[in-house]
C-alpha cells in the first residue's frame, strides 16, 4: 500500500493506490495522533460535516509521500504540524473599489437583483438598512492554550489542569481498555471532543487509565 498525502490550493489531496480523495482543508475541525497495539502510528482526521469518511485515519506505516511522515513519534508529530500549517494558509483578495463589485444573491421577486456593498477607504463596510446604517467591525479572537498529558497507570479529572476547555482529545496508546468519561476505551482508539460553539467550553473530563497509558491533549 502508498498512500500520497499533499495540499494543493488548500485542498487535501490524498492518493491510495492511484485512487485519489480530495477534501477541503477549511473542513478539517481537528487532527490528532496516535499508536495502535502493534506499535504502528497513525493520524487521525476528523471533518465539520458528518461524511462517510468522518474520521479519517491514516497509518504513516503507509505514507510514501510526505517522506517525513514516518512510522515513529517524530513522524507522527511532522504530519500534524504539516496538517496545522495547511490549515493555517489565507487566501487574500484585493478588491479595487473603481474595478471590482461585489454582489449579493438570495432575493425575493420584490429585492433588487444585486445588492452592492459599500467599502470606504479604510475597509469599513457600511450596510444600508431602509434609510438607517449599520457598522460592522472586526475582533481580535480569543488566545488559547494547548496541553498534553500522559496519565499512566492513574485515574484523574482533566479539570485539575484545566479548569475549562474547548476541545480535548484521548489516545489509549497502552495495551489494555481504560475509560473516559465512564465508557470503555478500547486500546488503539482515539476519541476527539470539541465544544464547537464560541466561547463553549467543558469543565469535567473524567479518565481511568489504571493498568494502560493515556494520550490527551487539550486546548484550554
Amino acid at each position: 500500500m502508498s498512500i500520497i498525502v499533499n495540499n494543493v490550493d488548500n485542498q487535501l489531496n490524498i492518493k491510495n493506490n492511484d485512487i485519489l480523495d480530495v477534501y477541503t482543508v477549511r473542513s478539517i475541525k481537528s487532527v490528532s495522533k496516535g499508536l495502535d497495539a502493534s506499535g504502528n502510528y497513525y493520524i487521525t482526521i476528523n471533518f465539520i460535516a458528518n461524511d462517510k469518511n468522518n474520521s479519517l485515519r491514516i497509518y504513516l506505516k503507509d505514507v510514501s509521500s510526505p517522506v517525513s511522515w514516518t512510522n515513529n513519534l517524530a513522524g507522527a508529530n511532522t504530519a500534524i504540524a504539516d496538517i496545522r500549517d495547511w490549515l493555517g494558509e489565507i487566501i487574500e483578495v484585493q478588491i479595487s473599489e473603481a474595478n471590482d463589485s461585489i454582489l449579493i444573491y438570495g432575493y425575493d421577486s420584490s429585492a433588487p437583483a444585486n445588492i452592492p456593498v459599500s467599502v470606504d477607504n479604510s475597509g469599513a463596510v457600511a450596510i444600508q438598512d431602509n434609510g438607517g446604517s449599520i457598522t460592522v467591525d472586526g475582533g481580535t479572537g480569543l488566545l488559547r492554550t494547548t496541553g498534553l498529558i500522559r496519565p499512566s497507570g492513574t485515574s484523574g479529572n482533566l479539570n485539575t489542569v484545566a479548569p475549562q476547555f474547548y476541545s480535548v482529545s484521548v489516545a489509549n496508546v497502552g495495551s489494555n481498555p481504560g475509560t473516559v468519561l465512564g465508557q470503555t476505551i478500547k486500546s488503539g482508539e482515539v476519541l476527539n471532543f470539541s465544544a464547537d460553539a464560541i466561547n463553549n467550553y467543558f469543565n469535567s473530563f473524567a479518565y481511568n487509565a489504571t493498568g494502560t497509558d493515556f494520550v490527551i491533549i487539550y486546548v484550554a
